[in-house]
């Protein structure tokens, strides 16, 4: 997979050159209407130097290229999350014990906590959670038996065997749903396959009603029904609760009522459903802010690129910037050309880069994530970030021409010319 994303880079890298000469000749017209003379010359002049404006603009595009596959890669990973926490937190208030492992609690709540917040006033229905740790063929995986009988509806299906309204009374029969990560780890493409559980009462197969999408863990669930976990663990404990509450009732109170009342007995997280998903989604924010960093870092490759192209271009064309200069090019003028050809080379970039980081994004979501975590990605594609690329290409070139332009502009005539 990283093997091909190199190709795939390399690949659009080589049609730099191409990219550029035909632009320029397609621009020629437009540039010499806007800037005149100027106009004119920039984009000719960039097409005579591709020896070094073609490997500026291959880095540059390469560059934004990767700002975009990674920003439309993050993007996808943040609205997957979103889309799943909103079919998988359908309680109002969540109830838990506090552990070391966020993402695989194991610690149980309490009998007589249960009972009392299943008649605790203002809720309608509590969905309860058991989550153990089971062996399989391939080793340890998470387990997790729940009594929610709406599972099939407030689930997203990768792949699903019947319906929706068949998968809660397969469950009861004993059939288990896996997580997409679990069933890529064990090579099953498809609902309708079985998988292999040590019980206490040694090795038993189940067969796979569904695959459903999940993101908690990279080693993956299997989910059954609480009556079936029950007959065969003899594990009466429970991890975790969802409320559902009344019509009407206020979330934020009850948690604060449950928290007061608790206090004391034993330590619970209580917390209601809006603030559990602001907690995952400023964790995934902090997650990749890193990669903020990347971006950067990307930029200023790509600065630096264009700058050494520039300055090797200001050093070659030292006796032709002479020659202009005694033929009446002005120092503003010769500023104006710089910053036009780089302005050009920015932009030819930018557009390079639209395809090339769409292209990266695809592998990144479909062939890298899935192979290093077992899960997909929903696509999620923002105009915004190719405008924000384009943006960056540009003012990067822009300001890489800075000095250069600078520079040629006080060259004097005379001794250029001699060079």
């Amino acid at each position: 997979g990283f093997a091909g994303t190199l190709l795939v880079v390399v690949g659009f890298a080589l049609l730099s050159s191409a990219s550029l000469a035909l632009l320029m000749r397609l621009l020629a017209p437009v540039m010499a209407l806007v800037f005149g003379l100027i106009g004119r010359m920039a984009p000719r002049n960039l097409i005579n130097s591709l020896s070094r404006t073609a490997v500026a603009v291959a880095a540059l595009m390469v560059a934004v290229a990767v700002i975009i596959g990674v920003g439309l890669m993050i993007d996808s990973f943040r609205y997957t999350v979103i889309v799943w926490l909103e079919q998988t937190l359908q309680g109002d208030v969540y109830v838990s014990v506090p552990d070391f492992n966020a993402t695989r609690t194991s610690a149980t709540i309490d009998s007589d906590i249960i009972e009392t917040i299943q008649n605790w006033p203002g809720v309608a229905r509590v969905d309860t959670l058991r989550s153990a740790v089971a062996e399989t063929r391939l080793g340890s995986i998470n387990l997790a038996a729940t009594e929610n009988q709406d599972i099939g509806s407030e689930r997203q299906f990768a792949s699903l065997q019947g319906s929706s309204d068949e998968i809660w009374a397969a469950m009861q029969s004993g059939s288990v749903l896996v997580s997409e990560p679990l069933a890529t780890r064990f090579g099953l493409h498809h609902a309708g396959g079985e998988i292999d559980l040590f019980t206490p009462q040694g090795w038993r197969t189940f067969s796979v009603q569904g695959i459903y999408y999940d993101y908690t863990s990279s080693e993956g669930t299997v989910l059954m029904a609480l009556d079936i976990y029950r007959e065969l663990w003899k594990d009466n404990a429970l991890t975790a609760l969802a409320l559902r509450l009344e019509p009407g009732a206020n979330p934020d109170e009850i948690t604060r009522e449950l928290q007061d009342h608790f206090q004391g007995q034993q330590q619970l997280l209580i917390r209601p459903n809006q603030a559990l998903r602001q907690d995952v989604m400023v964790i995934f924010d902090r997650t990749f802010a890193i990669t903020v960093a990347l971006r950067l870092l990307a930029t200023i490759v790509a600065f630096i690129g264009v700058l050494n192209a520039l300055l090797l271009l200001q050093l070659e064309k030292q006796r032709e910037v002479g020659i202009l200069r005694a033929l009446g090019l002005t120092g503003r003028q010769l500023w104006r050309l710089v910053m036009v050809e780089t302005g050009l080379m920015g932009l030819v970039a930018g557009l390079l880069a639209t395809p090339a980081g769409y292209a990266l994004a695809v592998i990144l979501i479909y062939i890298i994530n899935r192979r290093s975590f077992g899960w997909t990605l929903q696509m999620e594609v923002q105009p915004e970030a190719f405008v924000q690329a384009l943006g960056i290409a540009l003012i990067a070139a822009l300001l890489a021409g800075v000095f250069p332009a600078l520079r040629m502009s006080r060259m004097a005539a005379a001794e250029v010319i001699r060079y």
